[in-house]
């Protein structure tokens, strides 16, 4: 089981290490960070949001999830060099955003990799025009949202139930 004290490290290390690559490769501020949402049966989602597993030391599902015009401003600036064949910028847009998440949680295995533990990603896949995400039986989300001004993107973490306590607080 986790500590309380990891699960912290990865939170942090998500917000900050989303934050510093949306600063530094796209010129995109981040305006506002929101606080944790309860816990809650179904997860509203944006227009394209993708899922990332993370293994090791911590078991978790993270899910960004982009709001259509944040997601635009992201594929405008990923794009500008090259020339996206015609009929093909959904399929693009996708895989900006995979890049962007691959990018962002593989920076962040180094803020929180044991010594003895080593941490898996999965490849990041990508929902398009879903609504929600029905919570799991024995799982728990955990949302913080991060305001640009383009947009929003939510970062939904899914973990196990024993990760935490019934006020959403990491137990250990």
């Amino acid at each position: 089981m986790p500590s309380r004290k990891l699960i912290a490290e990865v939170v942090a290390s998500i917000l900050a290490r989303t934050r510093r690559h949306f600063e530094e490769e796209f010129g995109i501020g981040v305006t506002d960070v929101s606080q944790d949402r309860g816990n809650i049966e179904m997860l509203e989602i944006h227009d394209l949001t993708a899922i990332v597993g993370v293994g090791g030391p911590v078991n978790l599902l993270i899910a960004f999830s982009f709001e259509q015009r944040l997601v635009d401003a992201l594929y405008a600036r990923m794009t500008a060099d090259i020339e996206v064949p015609p009929g093909e910028e959904d399929l693009y847009r996708g895989s900006a955003a995979a890049e962007i998440v691959n990018t962002i949680i593989g920076n962040c295995t180094a803020d929180f990799q044991e010594r003895e533990h080593g941490i898996s990603l999965t490849p990041p896949v990508i929902l398009e025009k879903a609504k929600h995400i029905r919570r799991m039986k024995n799982a728990v989300f955990m949302s913080r949202s991060l305001d640009t001004e383009f947009g929003r993107v939510d970062i939904n973490l899914v973990g196990p139930t024993e990760l935490f306590d019934g006020s959403l607080n990491y137990v250990k």
